[in-house]
């Protein structure tokens, strides 16, 4: 391939000379030269042919896998599914999911996740080191003392669901951000931790601006069991090579991360609920509190593609009524062409997009969708209560979990975060249930709820404290199993909620008896 100094030599030299000549003497064809000569730029062109796109991929796998939560482990998110969701290939979805976690035979299996804390600009990671390797109290665990209690592959898939959820939500540009304008969290809160920590504790810790050696924390840079990272690759890599040697990855843990990336990993803060026996099986413990009672058909890759297609469509501004343009979300999501159209397919097999009109367009809004939408979450959402309180109350962590995103979301007054933490506490209150069919038809409208917001620009700002109010009464009355008083709480919730969507209607009449039929108690 001809340099771009040698082409511009060449053109200079038919000044004096003819082409023929040039030609001939740089053993160049002439039609080349003639062509050089007409370009008023000869720097080097990209070359033709397929593009590279393993680094695009792994933007799209790491997208997903951040937000799949505990269900990083499922049939759902194995390599072949990613492929066929995505129209990637699988050895570039294999060769992503490689990226974001370890080797099988790096998995040591012996210690445990006490303490993940994140808010700009610190993280850490806390881990319970079990002991020396191989030792006794390791035997059950460690790499030279049998089998780990749960599969090798779930330990890496759930290491791929940390590392892609810290990359998704920017982690690695926080020493590109002014210090004083993003700062969200304390980061003396986050430095008690690192101080709290037990003997056998050890810390890894992103710290780009040295927050751990400023405002008394110095103390904590030179202890052997803290070690603090001002890279954020450097960070990455000690941070898989401490999650490897752990036992397993809470799904409790994955799931609260999923829902902070969107929000660049503020507020996160988990912590281990009870210093349990090491030697738990897989089936207790974080399976038989979260997900062992899932319906077997959990939300499927398309519905989360459908889910990050819906936040495109109203971030591109489109207003109800218009006509989605599938190539324009396809280049600007970055994703092929055929997994917008499947997702779009799914929204309006889902009723969350209009094709009556031929292609996939926002649909008109009505007083009367509004009130069907809130009138069929409010019933469903009493025969979930009722079961719930019934159950035993190591079914409610998650839902605890969740309550305390509302708290935190409330606090900030943001109004986007209380709207996400608040739909998350219900869907988690769904989850906790124990009644798959009405569990996924309440995600069903879930789902429509959210388009509704998003199209409507519903700012819940002024309505937090009322948000967290009701929050806490459900939680409190199911605690007590006291079903009756839950359902109160929650019929009062959903009332005002309705109300205020309704009222964005300035110039169409809210149907007061309609909404009255529709709700009453038989």
């Amino acid at each position: 391939m001809y340099s771009s100094e040698m082409r511009r030599a060449a053109v200079a030299r038919t000044d004096s000379s003819s082409i023929a000549e040039v030609a001939a003497e740089l053993n160049i064809s002439p039609s080349s030269l003639r062509r050089w000569m007409g370009r008023s730029d000869l720097d080097d062109r990209p070359r033709s042919g397929r593009p590279q796109i393993q680094s695009t991929a792994d933007q799209v796998v790491e997208a997903l896998v951040s937000t799949a939560g505990a269900r990083i482990s499922g049939k759902d998110y194995s390599t072949r599914a990613l492929a066929d969701a995505t129209g990637l290939s699988q050895s570039i979805v294999s060769r992503a999911m490689r990226g974001m976690t370890v080797p099988s035979d790096q998995l040591l299996g012996s210690d445990e996740i006490t303490v993940v804390a994140g808010g700009f600009p610190l993280v850490v990671i806390g881990i319970r080191v079990a002991g020396e390797r191989g030792s006794d109290e390791a035997e059950d665990g460690g790499a030279g003392g049998g089998a780990s209690p749960v599969s090798a592959r779930r330990v890496q898939r759930r290491i791929a669901g940390i590392v892609a959820a810290l990359r998704s939500a920017g982690v690695q540009h926080w020493p590109q951000r002014f210090d004083s304008e993003h700062r969200q969290t304390d980061a003396s809160a986050t430095l008690d931790l690192l101080r709290a920590g037990g003997q056998r504790e050890r810390f890894i810790v992103f710290d780009p601006f040295g927050e751990t050696s400023a405002s008394g924390g110095g103390d904590l840079v030179g202890a052997a069991e803290i070690a603090v990272h001002r890279e954020f690759a450097e960070f990455l890599d000690d941070a898989k090579s401490g999650l490897a040697a752990c036992r397993d990855v809470p799904g409790s843990l994955l799931d609260i991360l999923a829902a902070r990336v969107r929000h660049g990993f503020e507020g996160v803060m988990w912590r281990q609920s009870s210093h349990t026996d090491a030697r738990r099986s897989s089936i207790s413990s974080d399976s038989m509190e979260i997900s062992s009672w899932l319906p077997k058909e959990t939300r499927s890759i398309t519905e989360h593609l459908a889910i990050a297609l819906r936040e495109e469509i109203i971030d591109s501004g489109y207003q109800p009524g218009d006509r989605i343009n599938p190539r324009l979300l396809s280049r600007r999501m970055e994703v092929p062409r055929s997994s917008v159209d499947a997702a779009l397919r799914r929204m309006v097999d889902d009723k969350l997009l209009d094709g009556s009109r031929g292609g996939s367009r926002i649909p008109l809004i009505t007083t009367l969708d509004v009130l069907d939408l809130y009138a069929g979450r409010m019933a469903v959402g009493e025969v979930l209560l009722r079961s719930l309180a019934l159950r035993p109350k190591r079914y409610f962590v998650p839902v605890q979990l969740a309550l305390r995103q509302v708290e935190a979301s409330a606090a900030t007054k943001s109004g986007i975060d209380v709207e996400d933490a608040d739909l998350h506490f219900q869907q988690e209150l769904a989850r906790a249930s124990g009644l798959r069919q009405s569990a996924r038809a309440f995600e069903a409208l879930t789902l429509r709820l959210r388009l509704f917001i998003s199209v409507l620009q519903l700012d819940y700002s002024p309505a937090s404290d009322r948000i967290l109010i009701d929050d806490r009464a459900i939680f409190r009355a199911l605690s007590l199993g006291d079903a009756e008083t839950a359902v109160d709480a929650w019929r009062g919730k959903v009332d005002n909620a309705v109300r205020h969507m309704a009222g964005l209607f300035a110039r169409r009449r809210f149907d007061q008896d309609l909404w009255a039929q529709l709700t009453r108690r038989g």
